[in-house]
Parts: structure tokens; C-alpha cells; sequence
């Protein structure tokens, strides 16, 4: 799966465009939206829709490394459970 040069976002290759340039560079591209803002000279660190869905990715990485900070966190404790009632059996 090729990477956007300008927004970073992976596609599947049936889409998007691939750009070749003259000095033999290979530039992929998901939408016109980006490679258009490409051919402008925009800043991809300045447009707010890239901005907004960085953003978005980061929260949901977030999320997703909190849940499985909490299950590790519930699976420690079961198995302390556990293990406190083998050996309580042990003692009897």
C-alpha cells in the first residue's frame, strides 16, 4: 500500500495518482485535493483538514493504548485471584 506524500495517509494502489518528476522522483498522491496542495507549495503541518485528521488518529491511538492499559491491569488482578486461591487450597 503506497503512503500520500502530502497528507501521509495509506491507500490502496488502484487509487490515487503517481506522480514521476523529471529528476526520476516518485511522488503518490491519494485525491487530487492533495496533489494539488502539493503543486501550490502548501505546507501539509499547516493545512487544518491534515491537521484535524492527525489529531483525530492521535486520540484514537490514545483510546486504543488506554484500553489495553486497563486490560493488562484486569488480567494481573485475575490472576492474583487466582493464585490467592491456590493457595488458600495448599493451606488446607
Amino acid at each position: 500500500m503506497p503512503t500520500c506524500s502530502f497528507c501521509k495517509k495509506m491507500y490502496n494502489f488502484p487509487r490515487g495518482t503517481t506522480v514521476v518528476q523529471l529528476d526520476s522522483s516518485v511522488k503518490y498522491f491519494c485525491s487530487s485535493k492533495c496533489r494539488k496542495n502539493q503543486e501550490m507549495g502548501r505546507l501539509n503541518k499547516k493545512v487544518k483538514w491534515i491537521v484535524k485528521s492527525d489529531l483525530v488518529k492521535e486520540d484514537k491511538a490514545k483510546k486504543q493504548a488506554s484500553y489495553e492499559a486497563r486490560k493488562e491491569i484486569l488480567e494481573a488482578e485475575k490472576a492474583e485471584k487466582v493464585a490467592k486461591a491456590a493457595a488458600k487450597k495448599a493451606k488446607k
